[in-house]
């Protein structure tokens, strides 16, 4: 059968990247022409439920689509002119935290003339946390487009707009490794003076 690679070590490049590098068997049964790399976020899954990437004599590969924050266990198999030899015992590594997901339920209500009020809900998925939000909106009279960075909060006063006038507004989360999904925009129309 031959041994399993040697010194496997796996590590995060980003939220949904790692970087997996291993040495040959000492002892390969033939000469080795592959390798399988085997990961999986459920170690207890027999191995053919784990997915798999192969590479051709490199002892070095990247796997992406992963998921953020997440523990994934990997095990690496050597191919040889003689078939497939035993798997490395598994190693564990963590994927970075990513940047928030969009956050929910916006809504935009007109109180006045040059005034929005906007709600919202927090991201489902922060990532690390949040520092703060980025406000979005464009009148559609000037056809300008704004943005307005914002502390903590799930509730703005969006102030000194056009009166009657429809506006889009979308809002999204910043965490200090970047602005998230952003939500789609959202139409609301200020009132008329004097109403």
């Amino acid at each position: 059968l031959g041994s399993y690679p040697r010194n496997v070590q796996a590590r995060p490049l980003s939220s949904t990247t790692i970087v997996v590098q291993w040495e040959p068997p000492e002892e390969p049964n033939g000469q080795v022409t592959g390798y399988k790399i085997y990961y999986t976020l459920n170690p207890n899954l027999p191995i053919n439920s784990w997915d798999v990437q192969s590479v051709n004599s490199n002892e070095l590969t990247t796997i992406s689509d992963l998921q953020a924050q997440s523990i994934y266990s990997i095990r690496v198999q050597a191919f040889t002119t003689r078939g497939a030899g035993p798997l490395s015992p598994p190693v564990q590594v963590k994927t970075q935290q990513g940047v928030p997901s969009q956050p929910l339920n916006l809504l935009a209500t007109s109180i006045s003339a040059t005034t929005v009020q906007l709600t919202w809900n927090k991201p489902s998925h922060t990532g690390e946390s949040i520092i703060g939000y980025e406000v979005y909106w464009n009148d559609t009279f000037t056809n300008q487009e704004y943005k307005r960075a914002i502390p903590v909060v799930e509730t703005y006063k969006l102030t000194d707009l056009y009166p009657d006038t429809l506006y889009y507004i979308w809002i999204a989360a910043k965490s200090r490794r970047g602005e998230g999904a952003a939500t789609p925009p959202i139409p609301v129309k200020t009132d008329q003076y004097g109403k």
